[in-house]
């Protein structure tokens, strides 16, 4: 009996020690991420972030946290505390996406604005704090803007979506080009049918139907990038 019982602990012990955590998401970026509409309110042009939609494309028992904020910034999540909240709540080997690039540009707002070099510094010291902690990071582009001229979408991030593109190669950090990604498919859509992927009247806050496919985007590009877990 005893050998028995020696047996079934340690047959208990190797099970626990091996068994398959589930995936631990956790998001920091801009509205094109954050949840901004609750669910029972969603229209087909409502404003909704694409972090809402990411838990239709994970295993059910997969866990994501959305720390993303409205017109966030790297500066703005640092200052304000939202970037050091979700350090202390995410537990190690949890992902984390970094997406931002939207709203650093604009020098005449001193709680947003970044110089790139800031802007790169910034992404270099979550990283860095996040490993740390044992966190498994992945760096994503900004969504592309809805704005075309003569029927040529210009997506209007410029260098610090090149920026990111240079900390994640830097880093040797997974890459989800999401900017790439959306530019390509508004680009196929053309000016008009791109309108379905925005919410009414804008050009940057996605609608239902473009957080969903955002959302998916993320999960094929995490996969395709191997971002463990994914």
């Amino acid at each position: 009996m005893k050998k028995l019982i020696i047996l079934f602990v340690a047959t208990m012990v190797v099970t626990g020690l091996f068994a398959k955590k589930p995936l631990s998401v956790f998001l920091i970026g801009d509205e094109t991420m954050a949840e901004l509409t609750q669910s029972e309110d969603i229209t087909p042009s409502a404003p909704v972030g694409w972090g809402q939609k990411l838990p239709q494309y994970l295993p059910a028992d997969a866990v994501v946290e959305n720390h993303a904020v409205d017109g966030a910034t790297t500066k703005s999540v640092l200052d304000e505390g939202q970037w050091s909240n979700l350090l202390s709540r995410a537990g190690r080997g949890a992902v984390v996406f970094i997406q931002f690039g939207h709203h650093e540009y604009d020098e005449e707002d001193s709680r947003h604005y970044s110089s790139l070099e800031n802007f790169e510094n910034n992404l270099l010291q979550m990283i860095k704090e996040a490993q740390k902690k044992g966190l498994k990071v992945a760096l994503l582009t900004p969504t592309a803007k809805k704005f075309f001229k003569d029927d040529v979408l210009y997506p209007r991030h410029g260098a610090y979506a090149e920026g990111v593109r240079r900390v994640a190669a830097h880093a040797h950090l997974p890459l989800l080009d999401v900017e790439e990604l959306t530019a390509s498919l508004l680009e196929i859509k053309g000016a008009g049918n791109a309108n379905d992927y925005f919410a009414a009247g804008d050009s940057v806050r996605l609608s239902e139907q473009g957080a969903m496919t955002v959302a998916n985007m993320v999960v094929q590009a995490a996969k395709e990038q191997h971002v463990k877990g994914f």
